[in-house]
C-alpha cells in the first residue's frame, strides 16, 4: 500500500526499503557498521597474551568479503549440451589493519609465522657466507604442526549491525572457518605521503558460514 505519513502520498522507494516501519530491516547494509572478531587455536604461543585467545580486532580499517565461485562444466547429453555444478569453491576474504606503533597485528603476524614455520619473522643467527657449504644445518622449513592445532585462526567473524531494538543489536556474522593466511601484504614508505600504513591479508577460510 502506499505511504502517507512520513514520505508524501506515495513513495515506491520508501515502501520496498520499509524507510516508515518501525525497524527498518528492508533497507540496505551500510558499509561502515561492522566489526571484525577473531579466534585463535590453544596450540600457538603468543607474543601478546593480553588480548586472550578470542578478541575484537578494533584496528581494522576495511574488509573484503570473500567471494563463492560455482564451477560449471559442459557434457553432453545425446549431442545436447548441458551444464553441470562440480563445486563451490571459497575465495579469500581481504582485511586491512592498521600497522600501529604497539605492532598488534604485526605480533599476531611474526606469531603465526614462528608457528608454522622454524625461521620464523624474528632475528636468526648468522646465515653462512659460504652457499655450497654442505655441513650448515638450515635454519628454514615448514614446523610440523598436531592435528588439533592445524589451524592458527580456528575462525574469525565479520559481524555487521543493521539495528538496535529495545536495547538489543541486530546483525548478520559471516563467520570464516579455519582460516590460513595466504598473503600479507606490507604499505609502501614515502616522504611525500602522510598518510597511515596499513597491512593488507589474505585468509583463506575452509567454510563460511552466514548468521543471522
Amino acid at each position: 500500500m502506499g505511504l502517507s505519513s512520513t514520505t508524501g502520498l506515495f513513495n515506491r522507494a520508501a515502501d520496498i526499503y520499509g524507510v516508515d516501519d518501525i525497524v527498518m530491516r528492508k533497507r540496505p547494509r551500510q558499509k561502515f557498521n561492522f566489526s571484525v572478531f577473531m579466534q585463535i587455536d590453544s596450540a600457538p604461543t603468543l607474543s601478546d597474551e593480553s588480548y586472550g585467545r578470542a578478541f575484537q580486532f578494533e584496528k581494522v580499517v576495511s574488509v573484503s568479503m570473500p567471494d563463492y565461485q560455482y564451477n560449471v562444466v559442459k557434457v553432453n547429453q545425446y549431442n545436447q549440451m548441458r551444464p553441470v555444478t562440480t563445486r563451490q569453491e571459497i575465495t579469500p576474504a581481504s582485511i586491512t589493519f592498521y600497522d600501529t606503533v604497539d605492532n598488534q597485528f604485526q605480533s599476531l603476524l611474526t606469531d603465526y609465522s614462528r608457528y608454522y614455520y622454524s625461521q620464523g619473522l624474528g632475528p636468526i643467527q648468522q646465515l653462512a657466507p659460504n652457499a655450497t657449504n654442505t655441513q650448515v644445518d638450515s635454519l628454514f622449513g615448514l614446523t610440523a604442526t598436531q592435528a588439533l592445532g592445524r589451524f592458527f585462526f580456528n575462525q574469525i567473524n565479520i559481524v555487521t549491525i543493521d539495528n538496535t531494538v529495545n536495547g538489543v543489536q541486530e546483525g548478520r556474522t559471516v563467520s570464516m572457518m579455519n582460516c590460513l593466511i595466504t598473503n600479507a601484504s606490507h604499505d609502501t614508505l614515502s616522504y611525500n605521503d602522510s598518510g597511515l600504513m596499513t597491512w593488507t591479508v589474505q585468509f583463506t577460510p575452509e567454510h563460511v558460514s552466514f548468521n543471522t
